[in-house]
């Protein structure tokens, strides 16, 4: 039996992440796809790690998986080095951007609002998915503020960003776009950090797109989510 003093460590939960990570990476490596990034990898080892292990909750791996949590912050403003890189390029296109992230932040919101509530879902879980395309210490606020429930907050971002890195740059090849600033732009405002990560390896333009569309879109959904939802409920 493992003593509770070690269940009750956060290095338990910051190793549990940590080596779920690495085995991630391994697997998709051995089998060699792209589709399944490592960090999908991770939180299925980690949920099943939580739910079927009777001696380890959720509650024990918080305590030092809210030190990953913590570090979400800088990493997303570590993204800001390519925006140093490419700072000329997006002075000459900033009218572009800034009208990007305004149709991204109300497209996002509406859509999400839209198909919630098709799909009957509650008030409270419609606030929830609101700020899904916003990073996820911007969105567990958006979600807090709204009266919607950030943990639901938190997994739908995950899941969005997850989907954005796996299928992003596919989609938007089927649609034939292919200039970078337009790469950036949409994938940063729909999938934020985790989506423009796989910017990095491809282009530096699209990943400083991308990185300021994530501040942008924050920005931008943090003010019109209210107003959008206002609109939406005036045309019901």
């Amino acid at each position: 039996m493992i003593p509770e003093i070690v269940l009750n460590s956060p290095l338990i939960g910051l190793a549990a992440t940590l080596l779920s990570y690495k085995l991630g990476e391994r697997l998709t490596e051995k089998l060699g796809v792209s589709f399944l990034p490592p960090i999908l990898t991770a939180c299925a080892l980690l949920m099943a790690l939580i739910s079927f292990t009777p001696f380890f909750s959720y509650e024990q791996y918080q305590l030092g998986g809210s030190f990953i949590h913590f570090l979400l912050g800088p990493a997303t403003i570590a993204l800001a080095l390519p925006l140093v890189n490419n700072f000329a390029t997006l002075c000459r296109h900033w009218k572009i951007l800034l009208a990007g992230a305004f149709v991204g932040s109300v497209a996002g919101i509406a859509s999400v609002i839209l198909c919630a509530r098709f799909f009957g879902a509650s008030p409270q879980v419609v606030m929830s998915l609101i700020p899904k395309s916003v990073t996820t210490p911007i969105a567990m606020d958006i979600s807090a503020g709204l009266g919607g429930i950030p943990p639901l907050t938190a997994a739908c971002v995950i899941f969005t960003g997850i989907f954005g890195a796996m299928a992003g740059h596919k989609v938007l090849a089927l649609c034939r776009v292919k200039k970078d600033i337009a790469i950036g732009l949409a994938i940063g405002a729909s999938s934020h950090a985790l989506g423009v990560s796989t910017c990095i390896g491809k282009s530096s333009l699209q990943a400083a797109i991308g990185s300021l569309a994530i501040a942008l879109v924050g920005i931008g959904t943090a003010l019109l989510s209210g107003s959008v939802l206002s609109l939406l409920d005036n045309f019901r």
